[in-house]
């Protein structure tokens, strides 16, 4: 009602025309009432009205939601289609200081970082709030000396909701302390505001040398450019990378993103990490975000092979072809899964090294027929982070060497083998 009046007795300095909105929630016996006196306080100042009601309880149950956030949710939408209806530009809403000192120290108690302890904005979009930087005391004593009518909602004093807790309880033993304290706690939330401007900037500057690429649910960082940052920097970092890919931060908190941190800054080349509705997949140069269902985005790649040493960055590999006789080939460490030799006369030539593709079949050593390439890693145990990082030495018909992995059981040596394709791979920093 206070906020009603004094934008009312503005309205001709502001140039601003008022429409009255009201939603009844349905939850208390007095709120029809409640929406009787709205209509008639309308009326009484000659402006138009919207009033509508609706069925908290009935909505909280169908999205199985808490009332209090279905009934913030059903609130929101009812004022928003009434601004588009009446093509306004703005919506007002009444909340005070202590209304903002409520909030944070509700979201302080939940856990939050600077952007809920930051409480509301004064502007937010089309949503404005005149009246948050006057305490609730301040807008009762206005009303009180303009002979403004007013109706209490009697659930403000029920304790069984945390905000009303924190209302009748926690603000009162603050005061105690500190007189001002709502003053106190707005203070705070501008300058937490302060400070997720500057991690926002932070973020802004780093952004385009630490992403890779970024998509719808998808998102990649380079490794090596995030773990070189100071830890407080990686954290906001990885942070802003979790909310771009999953679209939200809800359900994260701080430990979800230390061990983010720590997966990235360790010594593992590769791992994985399973986060509410995220799934992080590090290698060797990068740090992948998945939303929850989404595949990772391989970009497809291939290049070349001549004899000599070509580096593979995609695969952070390089890879050394050369041809020798049959009875000038050296042993091939034994084990060493990165050194394979080959029948040359088994392989049509020219090679190329790529990434795996859909539908891709190979012949494993030992197995002598061809098998879904998926299947053989999967049953080779390669982890689902590395799989799309392997590098395939290919000829123009077949895989010949998942590199690492195994050979192909088609270019296997031979008794009538005379030349030997010798292939060897190690890993780059490049």
């Amino acid at each position: 009602m206070a906020l009603l009046f004094a934008l009312h007795a503005l309205s001709s300095d502001l140039d601003c025309e008022l429409a009255v909105a009201h939603l009844d929630h349905g939850l208390r016996p007095s709120s029809a009432a409640d929406a009787r006196f709205v209509e008639e306080q309308a009326a009484s100042l000659g402006l138009p009205v919207v009033s509508e009601r609706c069925d908290v309880r009935a909505e909280a149950a169908a999205r199985r939601q808490g009332m209090e956030e279905a009934a913030r949710g059903v609130r929101r939408a009812f004022l928003a289609r009434v601004a588009a209806e009446w093509s306004a530009s703005r919506i007002a809403l009444g909340h005070t200081a202590d209304d903002q000192a409520e909030t944070v120290l509700f979201r302080l108690a939940r856990g939050t970082g600077w952007e809920g302890l930051c409480g509301m904005a004064p502007v937010s979009g089309p949503i404005i709030r005149p009246l948050l930087f006057l305490t609730r005391n301040e807008v009762r004593r206005f009303a009180a000396d303009q002979e403004l009518p007013w109706r209490e909602d009697e659930t403000n004093c029920d304790v069984r909701f945390a905000r009303n807790r924190i209302r009748e309880r926690v603000l009162p033993e603050l005061a105690a302390i500190n007189p001002d304290v709502v003053r106190s706690v707005a203070r705070f939330a501008d300058i937490a505001g302060d400070m997720r401007e500057v991690e926002r900037y932070v973020v802004d500057r780093l952004w385009g040398d630490v992403c890779e690429s970024e998509g719808s649910g998808s998102l990649r960082l380079a490794r090596t450019r995030v773990v070189a940052l100071p830890p407080s920097v990686q954290s906001v970092v990885l942070r802003e990378a979790m909310r771009r890919a999953r679209g939200d931060l809800r359900g994260l908190g701080r430990s979800h993103v230390a061990a983010a941190r720590r997966l990235a800054g360790g010594e593992a080349e590769r791992g994985e990490l399973h986060l509410p509705r995220l799934r992080l997949l590090v290698s060797r140069a990068s740090i992948g975000f998945l939303a929850a269902g989404r595949r990772p985005p391989v970009a497809p790649w291939l290049v070349p092979l001549s004899l000599g040493r070509t580096t593979l960055a995609t695969s952070g590999l390089s890879v050394e072809i050369s041809l020798v006789a049959r009875d000038e080939i050296a042993m091939t460490s034994k084990g060493n899964p990165w050194e394979e030799v080959a029948d040359a006369d088994a392989v049509r030539f020219p090679l190329v090294a790529r990434g795996r593709r859909d539908g891709d079949r190979f012949a494993p050593l030992g197995m002598g027929r061809d098998v879904r390439l998926k299947s053989f890693l999967i049953n080779a145990r390669v982890p689902v982070v590395e799989r799309d990082h392997l590098a395939l030495v290919c000829d123009q018909e077949k895989i010949v060497w998942v590199a690492g992995v195994r050979l192909s059981d088609r270019v296997k040596l031979r008794a009538s083998t005379q030349r030997v394709l010798v292939m060897r791979a190690e890993e780059v920093n490049e």
